[in-house]
């Protein structure tokens, strides 16, 4: 548990930037730390949210919206990007190249996923095309009529990237995943400058407001 004063500027719930200074990507016994805070951001202010909107029948277009981001941001962290403009794309379809989305999503879906799921729900709130979100539909994903026209099981997703986010957490605390854990500390790095600059721009933020 942090022991960051209330009124800190956050990276996550339970920690601030001055969390993640206190520790180093050289020392062992502080990669235990690193996780913790790293899941506490990206379940403490993303995941859990969209685990709880799942529970309603009609939560299918925000928790998939939720999903994309969490796809791309995942991607981000494994590359040690500290922006992803014009990389969207290739953020999405690395993420559904992993096993946990196979054999669904082949080269032809991944892309059709990026522009009618990702950019329909985020930019248009919408899915775009003929997609369809289902619950219930057997598969996570399956091909339908005209071959641009599919079904996605939203809860058989949204499972998928959660278990991704697990399985890219027991991977940093593999200390052999040197690349992964570097770019993680890039990424993270970043993020800790960008608070500490807005900590010095605006009044400190109580927990109920992070």
């Amino acid at each position: 548990m942090s022991n960051t004063s209330s009124d800190a500027i956050r990276i996550s719930p339970k920690y601030a930037s001055t969390d993640w200074q206190e520790i180093s990507a050289s020392e062992s016994r502080d990669w235990g730390k690193a996780v913790k805070i790293v899941r506490d951001r990206l379940v403490g202010r993303y995941l859990r949210f969209a685990d709880e909107n799942l529970k309603n029948q009609y939560s299918g277009f925000v928790v998939l919206a939720l999903d994309c981001l969490l796809a791309e941001t995942i991607e981000q962290f494994r590359a040690g990007a500290t922006t992803g403009k014009n990389k969207s794309e290739k953020y999405i379809t690395m993420f559904l190249s992993s096993p946990r989305f196979q054999p669904y999503f082949d080269k032809e879906a991944r892309k059709h996923f990026y522009e009618d799921i990702r950019c329909g729900l985020l930019h248009q709130a919408e899915a775009k095309e003929m997609w369809l979100v289902r619950r219930g539909s057997g598969t996570m994903l399956k091909k339908a009529g005209d071959g641009r026209s599919y079904i996605i099981e939203v809860k058989q997703f949204h499972n998928a990237v959660h278990k991704t986010l697990e399985d890219y957490f027991k991977q940093l605390v593999d200390p052999t995943e040197d690349k992964l854990r570097n770019n993680l500390w890039k990424k993270m790095n970043h993020i800790c400058r960008i608070r500490t600059a807005r900590g010095l721009l605006y009044k400190a933020e109580n927990v109920s407001d992070s």
